[in-house]
């Protein structure tokens, strides 16, 4: 894995449905979020934005708030997230990593009609990659063989 640049962001659009919400990336970490503030009738021209991740910090340090155009919300987010990122640890981007590469296996083992090993009376399962997994090998078998695709 090759080291962040913290200046080097893109976006992407968070929901296909919404041109007003965009999640920001840096490198394959998703360091946060800009959108518009919907279903509040007093904050209709208001923008949120959040800079930082979970799992890999505590909820109370990802940094953020609130700004009258996306313009602001942009200038706000572009020094925070630098902030945030570096009183990170490399095992903190390494959490998040693991996390977003279960959660994605986890689905696809859902989306095959497969049991989790913690579904099983026995503890085993069969990943649809075809590997057998246990309870105890299921984190090392998803970093070995499916790591940041869930495929």
């Amino acid at each position: 894995m090759t080291p962040l640049d913290f200046n080097k962001l893109t976006r992407s659009r968070a929901d296909a449905e919404r041109d007003d919400c965009w999640q920001i990336w840096c490198g394959d970490i998703l360091a946060g979020t800009i959108s518009k503030v919907n279903g509040m009738p007093n904050a209709k021209n208001c923008w949120n934005w959040s800079a930082g991740f979970y799992p890999g910090s505590h909820p109370r340090e990802i940094r953020g708030g609130t700004a009258d155009t996306f313009e602001e919300a942009r200038a706000e987010f572009l020094p925070a997230w630098p902030a945030f990122a570096r009183s990170r640890k490399p095992e903190d981007f390494e959490e998040w990593r693991d996390q977003r590469d279960w959660t994605a296996w986890k689905y696809r083992m859902h989306d095959e009609g497969l049991p989790l090993p913690t579904q099983s009376d026995t503890g085993r399962a069969r990943c649809f990659c075809g590997a057998e997994i246990t309870t105890a090998s299921v984190a090392g078998h998803i970093r070995a063989a499916h790591q940041e695709t869930g495929a």
